[in-house]
């Protein structure tokens, strides 16, 4: 009976999954950025990483999953980005983005979910990996794209701890369920 409940409950809250339209070449550019973008940050080049950013844009927004409230403005980013000038916080850093999925929303506007996934080594802490949703909007400036709001998305405990049984499953075992069900199959 118990095993029963947690499969009800698996199923219950595993959303389906929606299919939307994106833009094949947008969302390549997209990625292109984001190459540039993890390389910068994963040498925790943040001058780069910051140049990055479209500076003509008065509102930025950085929504890290770590810091609350969001950061609105150029002062606190600046401030998350280099708390302390000539003092590093991580002992090392590795970003990597993929699944882009991106759309236009004006000319010059676009807006993109995509997939974060980082190990991360914080000085005199453990290093830990996990990932998370991101969405972000970007400008168009003198045909290179740049960054005006990010948002990090991680998800429910439950539903991040789901996945990760679920990514834990052997490629073989569909087979395996299927050898099973044959072999209990009277003939």
């Amino acid at each position: 009976m118990m095993r029963l409940a947690i499969i009800l409950l698996f199923s219950l809250l595993t959303p389906g999954v929606a299919s939307a339209d994106y833009d094949d070449s947008l969302s390549a550019d997209i990625q292109a950025f984001l190459d540039i973008y993890a390389e910068a940050y994963n040498r925790q080049d943040y001058d780069t990483l910051l140049s990055m950013w479209d500076q003509d844009y008065p509102h930025p927004i950085y929504m890290a999953e770590e810091i609350d409230p969001p950061m609105h403005g150029w002062q606190r980013i600046r401030a998350y980005f280099n708390p302390k000038p000539g003092f590093t916080v991580l002992d090392g850093i590795r970003n990597e983005y993929s699944e882009v999925r991106a759309n236009y929303l004006t000319d010059d506007l676009a807006i993109a979910t995509y997939r974060l996934r980082f190990d991360i080594k914080v000085k005199r802490q453990k290093a830990l990996s996990s990932w998370d949703r991101v969405m972000a909007v970007f400008r168009r400036e003198n045909g290179q794209w740049k960054l005006m709001a990010y948002t990090e998305a991680p998800m429910s405990p439950l539903t991040m701890v789901r996945k990760m049984l679920q990514e834990q499953v052997p490629d073989d075992f569909s087979d395996y369920i299927k050898v099973q069900k044959e072999a209990a199959t009277p003939k």
